[in-house]
């Protein structure tokens, strides 16, 4: 023992109190112990009593504090799981209260366990404080992504739905409709209008607790805080009178999908009709779906006493329609591949009955095989009519008749949506592309071509509020008696690309006649194939069958047992790697999570000779000008009639679009020519730059958790005088040095779509002006930003 800690045990035999520098001493001196040790636990416990004794400690051991609470707070959740590990965040905070990277990492474990509401504050804490840190704006990216559907933007954005809406409350409310219920209130866009259009009292209801806040925010910024009353509830939960005094006179609700009732408007109102609207006008109670009877038919006087419902009713249409893009991403048809799934049919997966998209917004567009078919109706002010389509009561047998030759691919959805009784009509025909809604796609699993004239029989149900519609067996298309295969969107998309396939499956091949080389032998090779679906794997198979095969998601393994191919999953995998496939871009055109990890993974599981295929990836950036993504990405104020949303929604606005195709959206670039940027080894996951490399961004503005950072800068000019909106970024990937396999994910055969950083702002950039693109990079997640000399313009993914 020393001289020093032989007197500091003399004093605590003698009851002599320590000094606080003493005991800050005593824990630091057990700290480093620890430390060396690996022991994180202990190291953790002892430098946090060390920090709380002596609290001016804090700043100099920041980072020390950092190095053992993030590998010990992974273990606790790990070993113990999510409350356990909480308790330590707790700990962290009292002593970092402010801290970026303990607020980053609390971000991304509340995240992973669901409480993405409350994970929200901690990320925007960490982000404002490290503007320009990858890691940070991406995990507050994905959370704005996941508090907020990124319809709202399109909806709030449409002015020809707003105008609808705004007209056919303020008529409604002139007729003395004055007491309003708002389900599914949102931004309390629809109960400004009511407010401001006279009513007496608006009542709204909105479940989502973000939502609901946001909604407040927009009342305090419009000063609408007395007359409205928002409650965070269903209005199913809503009762008289201990939320709201008596029934009221008006429900609007504008809780419609790509299939209209998909947002279960049916089961809503038949609620609000039984227990909070004034009951329909007599000549409607008892009214069936043929009955065209409206309250218009009525006094004023009476109206009052009857309760009515915005929007008015729908009319819904379905029809043929064949596109490539569609099949590509709901049915195989390759003969090629086919084999592989002994001449099953191959299809998409659905969770839900229908897929939406945007018909004139499908690349390579589309062919309508028949006519726009009338579907069914429903009334909104009806209660009979409503029931009817609940209970399934008005399901029937369409009959399409064929007016173009061609493969039927998707029966497709359309909706007409009355808002009121006069002209305010609102419809997703494509014709009417305006709208924000999309239109509902129901696959057709075969490929039979058909002709003028032939007639397809076409199921409708309505049961329980969802529409669902498919192709009848006995008609034009014909009987379907094959087994189903269904694939995950992934898979599928992996699968349905030929040119890419094809180019695929060579560069496959190349690498295997490698590897026979390398080896210089048959015997039994171990191939692990990570890609959305092993095709690569199964054809190596075939060349060595005496190999294994490892992939690693248990749903493909199924799959490939339904087939009669015994694979087994990488978490099993105790051998060396001979040969390696994987493929590090998602479909929505993102880099996969922890792709680095991943990557330096296997790089420990390869056998010495062992070869990953592809080898490298370049990042390749460009900038647009793009008013259509603009109004998809933010709110503004001149489409909403005079209510102010923009300043309280668009705080948590996208700053990372994924999932786009660039061919079909309006844009134009602003530089010369997309700039490759960076260059990723999918061998050792090391970066090499492709344009001048620079210091690191500004310390202070990025979190010390992360990992190494790059950072290039690409000089550039301006080619026309525009605002810039987004940075879309694509990928090349390559087989490598020795392999002739190259591949852009922007390519029209591409399984990937492409991905947009937002910027914080938009800014005006002038013709021949020059521009600098920064990008940093961190461990397979990087920002970028474009410099015009006056200011930044900052874009992260």
């Amino acid at each position: 023992m020393s001289d020093d800690e032989t007197s500091k045990f003399k004093r605590r035999k003698s009851g002599t109190t320590l000094t606080k520098t003493e005991i800050a001493d005593h824990h630091l001196s057990k700290f480093e112990y620890y430390l060396q040790e690996r022991n994180f636990g202990q190291s953790f416990s002892s430098l946090s009593s060390a920090l709380s004794a002596l609290p001016s400690l804090k700043e100099a051991y920041y980072s020390s504090f950092l190095e053992v609470f993030e590998p010990w707070s992974t273990a606790v959740e790990e070993d113990h799981g999510f409350q356990e590990a909480v308790k330590l965040y707790k700990v962290a905070l009292k002593l970092y209260p402010e801290s970026p990277d303990v607020n980053y990492l609390l971000a991304k474990i509340l995240y992973r366990h669901g409480s993405i509401y409350e994970a929200w504050s901690c990320a925007c804490l960490s982000h404002s404080e490290c503007t320009q840190d990858p890691n940070a704006q991406e995990t507050r990216g994905r959370l704005a992504n996941a508090l907020i559907n990124r319809w709202h933007l399109p909806m709030l954005n449409d002015i020809q739905r707003n105008h609808s809406f705004k007209c056919a409350i303020e008529a409604a409310i002139k007729e003395g409709y004055n007491e309003v219920l708002d389900i599914g209130s949102g931004t309390n866009l629809l109960s400004l209008y009511a407010k401001r259009a006279g009513a007496k009292i608006v009542y709204g209801c909105e479940t989502d607790n973000f939502m609901y806040e946001i909604g407040n925010d927009v009342l305090k910024l419009n000063g609408a805080t007395e007359g409205i009353k928002i409650f965070n509830l269903h209005s199913h939960n809503i009762s008289i009178p201990s939320d709201i005094p008596e029934r009221v006179s008006l429900v609007v609700s504008e809780t419609l999908d790509a299939g209209l009732l998909g947002e279960h408007i049916l089961s809503t109102l038949q609620h609000a009709w039984t227990h909070l609207l004034l009951p329909p006008p007599p000549t409607l109670q008892k009214s069936d779906l043929k009955q065209e009877s409206t309250s218009q038919d009525l006094s004023v006087e009476s109206l009052i006493k009857y309760g009515k419902v915005i929007p008015s009713s729908a009319e819904v249409f379905a029809a043929l329609i064949s596109s490539k893009y569609i099949a590509n991403c709901t049915k195989l048809d390759d003969p090629a591949l086919i084999k592989y799934f002994k001449n099953k049919q191959v299809l998409l997966k659905l969770d839900e009955p229908y897929m939406s998209e945007k018909l004139n917004n499908i690349p390579g567009g589309f062919k309508m095989l028949s006519e726009w078919t009338p579907v069914t109706k429903v009334d909104f002010n009806s209660p009979s009519s409503i029931d009817m389509h609940l209970k399934g009561l008005v399901n029937q047998t369409l009959e399409l008749k064929c007016t173009s030759e061609g493969t039927v691919d998707v029966l497709a959805l359309a909706f007409k949506l009355n808002v009121d009784d006069s002209c305010h009509v609102i419809s997703t025909f494509p014709e009417s592309c305006a709208a924000a809604w999309e239109n509902a796609l129901y696959p057709v699993p075969t490929n039979k071509s058909l002709k003028v004239n032939d007639i397809v029989k076409v199921d409708f149900s309505c049961r329980g509020g969802i529409i669902e519609l498919s192709v009848l067996s006995d008609s034009a298309l014909g009987q379907n008696m094959k087994e189903n295969i269904f694939l995950s969107p992934s898979a599928l998309n992996f699968l349905t690309r030929k040119n890419f396939v094809s180019n695929f499956l060579l560069g496959a091949k190349e690498a295997a006649v490698r590897m026979r080389h390398l080896f210089k032998t048959t015997h039994s090779y171990v191939i692990c194939d990570i890609s959305p679906f092993p095709i690569a794997g199964l054809l190596v198979m075939s060349m060595f069958p005496n190999s294994k095969l490892f992939v690693e998601e248990e749903s493909i393994s199924e799959v490939l047992k339904e087939i009669g191919i015994s694979s087994k999953l990488t978490d099993d995998l105790e051998e060396e790697v001979n040969l390696l496939f994987l493929w590090p871009v998602t479909k929505e055109g993102t880099l996969q999570d922890g792709i680095i990890k991943k990557i330096l993974m296997y790089r420990l599981m390869m056998a010495e000779d062992g070869i990953v295929f592809p080898e490298q990836l370049d990042l390749v950036v460009d900038a647009i000008n793009s008013p259509d993504f603009a109004a998809m990405t933010q709110v503004d104020d001149s489409n909403t009639f005079g209510v102010k949303v923009a300043e309280v929604f668009n705080i948590a606005k996208t700053t990372h679009h994924v999932d786009v195709h660039l061919d079909s959206l309006p844009h134009t670039s602003v530089i010369p020519q997309p700039l490759h940027m960076l260059q990723l080894s999918l061998l050792t996951g090391d970066i090499e730059p492709l344009q001048k490399l620079c210091k690191d961004a500004d310390k202070e503005e990025l979190l010390i958790l992360g990992g190494d950072i790059v950072t290039v800068l690409a000089n550039t000019t301006a080619i026309q005088t525009s605002v810039h909106h987004a940075i879309p970024y694509w990928f090349i990937i390559r087989g490598g040095k020795k392999s002739q396999f190259s591949f852009c994910t922007r390519d029209a055969d591409s399984p990937c779509k492409q991905s947009l950083l937002v910027p914080d702002r938009f800014y005006n950039i002038t013709k021949d002006i020059p521009l600098d693109i920064k990008v940093i990079w961190r461990d397979g997640i990087f920002s970028a930003l474009i410099h015009t000399g006056s200011a930044d313009t900052k874009c992260y993914t």
